[in-house]
């Protein structure tokens, strides 16, 4: 599924201005990059971002990619969700959510559950950590890789 035109380019709106709060510069291959991110929900790694990047940006390089995610990753402008201990999946998601991971296909979904939002997290078993904040991966086969087994 792909999100809204009208909230990506909210997203990527909100993006340019804090990238100007932050003082960085709002370069188009920067922008480029974003986009590829705001415009699906399907958390993809760095690779998959400089498939699609490099047919307009040809002298784009995969390590321009990567520095670029890590930095947007560093100062908050994305997520980044590990699954499977695979290569990291980045996110333009913002907002409180969690993962479900298909263990067969390495799809990435947002899951919504207020619930969990809500967890108690006893100061007791955190030893000394201060938590900043957390999300939950549930793994699983999707629907598709059910159907495919059957």
């Amino acid at each position: 599924m792909k999100p809204e035109n009208t909230m990506v380019e909210n997203r990527i709106s909100s993006f340019i201005s804090q990238c100007k709060d932050l003082g960085i510069k709002v370069t188009p291959q920067r922008v480029a990059i974003y986009r590829e991110l705001a415009n699906t929900d399907q958390h993809p790694s760095a690779e998959s971002i400089y498939q699609k990047i490099r047919n307009y940006y040809p002298n784009i390089s995969l390590t321009t990619i990567y520095r670029t995610l890590e930095t947007f990753e560093k100062l908050g402008l994305v997520s980044v969700v590990n699954i499977l201990y695979n290569a990291a999946r980045y996110d333009a998601n913002l907002e409180p959510h969690h993962h479900l991971v298909c263990v067969a296909c390495k799809k990435v979904e947002d899951y919504y559950d207020n619930s969990l939002m809500n967890l108690d997290i006893s100061k007791s078993n955190l030893a000394n950590y201060k938590v900043l904040g957390y999300t939950i991966q549930l793994n699983g086969i999707c629907r598709d890789c059910r159907k495919k087994k059957s």
